[in-house]
């Protein structure tokens, strides 16, 4: 979309050519904001929604997911994590289609979403049924439209792309009934969790999507909805999502962004990866990982100009990150027995998160199903040797 640029890749030219643009011309623009302390903000929470999120570090979220991933009386407990990606979000969506198809797609225990990874992950948590929806997400007439410029109102507002449709798309799938129906799968147990970045405090939150849907009613279903536009509001690309919250009586509003921004994708927090022993059994456990993107740099002449070289950086950093992320995952699995299945874009397709023409995502979406069906699709990660 934007030249010129190396052969696209994931994150990579665009979005650093969209920052740097922020960068410049906005840079002096600053909006007012209800002030508030570190104190206030450690205790606030959205108004009747109390027990719905989580800072990745809270020992309350290492009970919940433990609970989660118990292995019970039938076996192996699947878990399926969704990476970030905009664009490229399709090659995941197609991979989990021709999975239904395929007979063998599994009841995950646990669905976590980052970025366009969890505008996926309710409609993955919720399984088969939903997967013309998924289709639909990805390849219908609202994602062609879904980059709308801000003309000159982004030199002095957040944001270079219009935040409207985005969250056009996410409402048009998040309906009552998609809320009931998460709300009945955690009934029994499963969980369905969105990470977003809290600029203020610099840390990932990891919201339980299952909580807010049990609680019904408007207010549910709009912070169901809002939290699903923070998590893949790139920052820069899109404006940041306020998320109003009260704290001892006082109210102020939250900056939340994409998920992705802290962490390529969520499965295990660091308590966990860290932790020397782990409370109950973990051989059980099949962790498969979306990559909605390419984990290897390609090869490629970088020209001499500043956007080329931060495209180019932020590119090797973001595939970094993934990189780090699974090999954490392996270690941790290869000391505690669990298995960690692995999928990515594959070499021969065009990696661009901000190409959301028609073709571009068809081609994705019919890559993810060709790597299901070919049996290509999951490959083991295994940490690096000593």
């Amino acid at each position: 979309m934007i030249a010129p640029r190396l052969r696209p890749s994931r994150l990579s030219g665009g979005l650093a050519a969209l920052g740097v643009a922020v960068l410049t011309l906005g840079g002096c623009a600053t909006l007012p904001r209800t002030p508030f302390t570190q104190t206030e903000q450690a205790r606030a929470a959205p108004e009747g929604f109390d027990d719905v999120r989580y800072a990745q570090d809270a020992p309350e979220l290492l009970r919940l997911l433990r609970g989660a991933l118990r292995p019970d009386s039938a076996g192996e407990v699947d878990a399926l994590a969704l990476s970030g990606g905009g664009a490229n979000g399709a090659y995941g969506a197609g991979l989990l289609h021709a999975w239904t198809q395929s007979g063998g797609r599994p009841v995950f225990r646990v669905v976590t979403g980052v970025s366009t990874g969890a505008l996926t992950a309710p409609l993955a948590f919720l399984g088969p049924h939903w997967d013309d929806a998924l289709r639909n997400a990805y390849t219908g007439p609202r994602v062609v439209h879904l980059l709308r410029g801000r003309g000159l109102l982004s030199l002095f507002t957040p944001g270079v792309y219009r935040r409207e449709p985005l969250q056009d798309l996410v409402r048009g799938y998040v309906t009552d009934d998609l809320l009931r129906a998460v709300a009945a799968e955690h009934a029994k147990g499963r969980r369905l969790l969105v990470a977003t970045t809290n600029l203020d405090t610099g840390q990932l939150i990891v919201w339980d999507m299952g909580a807010i849907a049990t609680h019904g009613g408007p207010g549910a279903r709009e912070l169901f909805t809002e939290v699903l536009v923070a998590s893949a509001s790139v920052p820069g690309v899109f404006p940041p999502t306020l998320i109003p919250v009260s704290s001892g009586g006082r109210r102020f509003e939250e900056m939340h962004v994409d998920g992705q921004t802290e962490s390529a994708f969520f499965a295990f927090p660091p308590a966990l990866l860290l932790a020397r022993t782990v409370p109950g059994p973990t051989s059980l456990i099949e962790f498969y990982v979306i990559i909605n993107g390419q984990t290897e740099p390609l090869f490629g002449v970088t020209p001499r100009a500043t956007l080329p070289i931060l495209g180019r950086s932020f590119d090797v950093a973001s595939k970094a990150s993934v990189r780090a992320g699974l090999i954490s995952m392996a270690e941790f699995c290869r000391a505690h027995g669990c298995a960690v299945r692995v999928s990515a874009l594959p070499e021969t397709e065009k990696d661009n998160a901000l190409d959301f023409s028609a073709a571009h995502e068809r081609s994705l979406f019919a890559a993810g199903e060709a790597a299901m069906k070919s049996g290509r699709a999951w490959r083991p990660v295994t940490p690096p040797s000593p």
